[in-house]
């Protein structure tokens, strides 16, 4: 399947432009992003290599490969697929009308969210750990004491949103570049010189350069003004996946030379996982700038944008029609990611301290995780209150939404 080809963009003071037809492969890898996440935040809970908000007194290895098989690639695959959207997205709106959309759909969710929906799981946390002993009533107050994870404030797997709309602000006028006459040309350089195997992985680049540089420099994670590793990272992917969707070229080259690149992205995933089962990453990275650092670093990167393009590539290839679960995602995606880690959290406090074997407890936390996220996410679509900020649409009532 080819990419949709958006008409020029409106000029920012003109009405957008009809919408063209969706793509089923976006909204799936959508989908299988988020459940990614889910599995990824369970296995947290029992990861021997990675602390997390609550884990298990007993961890297993299994747990740590696990997430280590996912953590290179699940929150690019976002970015990525956001960016593809984002193409189509300012196909059809004015600068105005885009940015409007962006703050609806990204920073009401985030403020209210923060606020409804964080302060339970850090109350969750500090109670675990005995760091406060008292009701949660009296913990609200206390949640605005310093920066987490020092202190309580903080927006936990919010992060996602507030970094994709300063991303989406940041680069939107190059974006705007990019679909005017003289930046599709620039583009086309781009697709030509991803034409081979070869130049398609050597797009890995600067994920490679900013992971080396920067991880050693900036060690705060998930904070606006301080992540700079990962604003490299991910701002990246973001363009990339703008780029796949205005270049056909680029989708091209990601067709034919997908199978290659999975390939790459399995072996890569084979170390990674053999470095987190006998303990040697995280915890153990090497210092910066070291010769095993810059190695591990080149690795990670490499295996992060194989797997993009290998699902890019799959997702192209077989996901050309929509199923019952792609549209339910697309319509309770976002309620869903912004309620997974409390109800988690939650199950996670009681599961955690149950006499129970690390397996048990880890298919009991997925299977209560993802079956109370969808009720959660059907009971939230009916609260008046809830509907915008878990991003449905009101004035839309069930027609299907756009992200």
């Amino acid at each position: 399947m080819t990419t949709t080809i958006a008409s020029p963009p409106p000029p920012p003071d003109r009405a957008a432009a009809p919408a063209p037809a969706r793509l089923p492969y976006v909204d799936a890898l959508r989908v299988l992003a988020l459940a990614g996440v889910v599995v990824v935040h369970v296995a947290q809970v029992f990861n021997p290599a990675d602390e997390w908000h609550i884990q298990n007194p007993e961890r297993a290895p299994w747990a740590g490969a696990l997430a280590a098989l996912m953590a290179p690639w699940i929150m690019p695959l976002f970015f990525v697929v956001a960016g593809i959207a984002t193409w189509h997205s300012l196909a059809r709106r004015s600068n105005r009308e885009f940015l409007a959309e962006r703050a609806r759909r990204l920073l009401l969710p985030l403020v209210v969210g923060t606020l409804l929906f964080v302060p339970p799981q850090v109350y969750l946390e500090r109670r675990l750990h005995g760091e406060f002993g008292g009701s949660f009533l009296r913990f609200l107050p206390h949640f605005f004491d310093g920066i987490y994870p020092k202190g309580n404030l903080s927006w936990h797997q919010l992060w996602f949103l507030a970094h994709l709309f300063a991303y989406s602000v940041a680069l939107l006028p190059l974006f705007r570049y990019w679909q005017s006459p003289r930046g599709s040309s620039a583009m086309r350089r781009l697709a030509g010189f991803a034409r081979t195997r070869t130049g398609l992985l050597a797009l890995a680049l600067p994920l490679i350069l900013e992971r080396q540089l920067l991880w050693g420099l900036f060690p705060e994670r998930h904070m606006l003004a301080a992540d700079w590793s990962n604003h490299a990272l991910l701002l990246v992917a973001f363009a990339y996946g703008f780029a796949v969707a205005g270049a056909p070229a680029l989708a091209a080259s990601i067709d034919r030379y997908w199978r290659g690149l999975a390939a790459v992205g399995a072996a890569i995933s084979s170390l990674l996982i053999a470095a987190v089962w006998v303990g040697a990453v995280p915890f153990h990275l090497p210092p910066p700038y070291a010769p095993r650092y810059l190695g591990f670093w080149t690795l990670y990167a490499i295996d992060a944008w194989a797997w993009i393009v290998a699902l890019l590539g799959a997702g192209r290839r077989w996901l050309r029609t929509e199923s019952a679960a792609v549209r339910a995602g697309r319509r309770y995606g976002l309620a869903w990611y912004v309620l997974h880690q409390p109800i988690l959290l939650a199950l996670a406090y009681g599961i955690v301290q149950w006499r129970l074997d690390v397996f048990p407890k880890f298919v009991l936390l997925l299977t209560g995780t993802v079956v109370l996220t969808w009720v959660a996410g059907l009971a939230g679509e009916r609260v008046p209150g809830l509907r915008l900020v878990l991003g449905f649409d009101a004035q839309r009532g069930h027609q299907e939404r756009r992200v």
